[in-house]
């Protein structure tokens, strides 16, 4: 508008009215519009009188929807102050004009350039705008995209990797991003999570199979003495112990093998409980006490085996009371079944130390035999359940193997262990280590 409201004005810059203007409004003779003047294209002449009716309408091209009469106050007004209106187009469709009023004579001289042009200007530029708007919104979204799948492509993997953890495959794990980002703490987190995801199904399962396993061993252990007692109830229900002493034989045999499956029976319910209810109901217990009580049992059992018990106080054990937190009948059965394992698998002549002490703030209790102790790569696995170093030992002699697993159970749930050594000089010794209670 600018460019065009100097073009208006230039004309009228050297004199108020141009001669070639004066000439044209007068004649009013279309052929004589652009003689003299340095316009654009498209312009238009008009003259009209006060009331605003216009008697004189010249245009270049012509026909270029110029009004049919102005509003005189909007004329006197420009003609007055010399500012540049804007005339609306007769086309409702039309370009406007911008027009500069001067008054000749009587009467109001216009002179209109139209907006047309400018107008079109506009709208190519706007189509412009538009269309490298556009281009730019294109561009960026695009680039967003890229940038958005970029920023996306750890949650990806996760989805991946979930995928794969539900497939089954715990060993699936997100690959560490940034740990400044939340991105990345987020894979480290699921990462830790994925592990403990695994290792509590791998505790499931190895659950599942040691119960597989017990129910077997412990169907199995049963069996045996049940078989027994079946046979000998056969026997004496045939007629074919008939005899006394082998009736008494039969039913000796009966009542023994009743007394080792309610052995059996009982250490199996100890374990279920252990199982159920690992944590011992806990009071500081001197091991001295039950000690002496399950030694003096195992001399009355066995009269002739030498027991002895030692309470080492001497540096750099500690002159103290072997002290401990825990249950004293649990820890009674660990000893009992400790010294009970010592007894059965040594001949009858060796002799069994039993050692309890204080040092480092720990208490240590050892059951010392010197029998043949463990063959090589049995020093762990004497405290699985139903576990017998001899498989083709008899049971009758070798018991169901369940002592020393429930003393390493028991052990563990005090927050203690249970393990091997082999005695100087042959045999085994079994340590109990414990936290020392002052």
């Amino acid at each position: 508008l600018q460019r065009i409201d100097e073009t208006l004005a230039a004309p009228f810059q050297d004199e108020p009215i141009p001669p070639v203007l004066r000439r044209l409004a007068t004649s009013c003779e279309p052929d004589q519009i652009a003689g003299g003047l340095r316009m654009p294209s498209e312009y238009a002449l008009l003259l009209a009188d006060k009331a605003g009716t216009i008697s004189c309408a010249l245009s270049q091209p012509s026909g270029q929807g110029l009004p049919s009469s102005l509003d005189p106050s909007t004329l006197a007004e420009a003609a007055a102050s010399g500012q540049i209106i804007t005339l609306r187009n007769a086309n409702p469709d039309g370009a406007g004009w911008r027009a500069r009023v001067t008054t000749m004579d009587d009467d109001y001289l216009v002179l209109a350039l139209s907006l047309a042009e400018t107008r079109e200007s506009v709208a190519r530029l706007t189509l412009i705008a538009t269309l490298v708007g556009l281009v730019i919104l294109v561009l960026a979204a695009l680039a967003g995209l890229v940038v958005v799948r970029i920023a996306l492509r750890p949650l990806t993997a996760i989805e991946r990797t979930a995928g794969e953890i539900a497939a089954g495959d715990f060993e699936s794990r997100i690959e560490a991003g940034d740990p400044d980002t939340e991105v990345g703490r987020l894979a480290a987190a699921l990462n830790a999570m994925l592990v403990e995801i695994r290792e509590a199904f791998a505790q499931r399962d190895r659950t599942e199979e040691r119960l597989r396993q017990f129910v077997a061993d412990g169907s199995h252990e049963l069996r045996t003495p049940l078989t027994t007692i079946r046979g000998h109830a056969e026997l004496i229900r045939r007629g074919e112990a008939s005899r006394p002493e082998e009736v008494a034989r039969s039913a000796s045999r009966i009542e023994a093998e009743a007394i080792r499956m309610s052995g059996i029976v009982d250490d199996l319910l100890v374990l279920a409980r252990l199982d159920s209810a690992p944590d011992p109901r806990r009071r500081p217990v001197d091991l001295l006490a039950p000690l002496a009580d399950v030694v003096a049992d195992a001399r009355v059992r066995d009269p002739g085996r030498q027991i002895e018990v030692r309470h080492l106080v001497e540096p750099p054990w500690q002159d103290t009371a072997p002290t401990v937190l825990g249950d004293d009948g649990q820890l009674r059965q660990v000893i009992t079944n400790l010294l009970a394992n010592a007894l059965k698998h040594t001949p009858t002549d060796t002799p069994i130390q039993v050692e309890v002490g204080v040092r480092a703030e720990r208490v240590r209790l050892a059951v010392v035999d010197h029998g043949p102790g463990l063959s090589p790569g049995n020093e762990t696995r004497v405290f699985e359940r139903f576990y017998r170093e001899d498989a083709g030992r008899s049971r009758s002699q070798g018991g169901a193997g369940l002592g020393l697993a429930i003393a390493a159970e028991v052990v563990e749930h005090h927050d203690g262990t249970l393990s091997y050594e082999r005695t100087p000089g042959g045999g085994a010794t079994f340590v109990v280590d414990l936290a020392h209670v002052p």
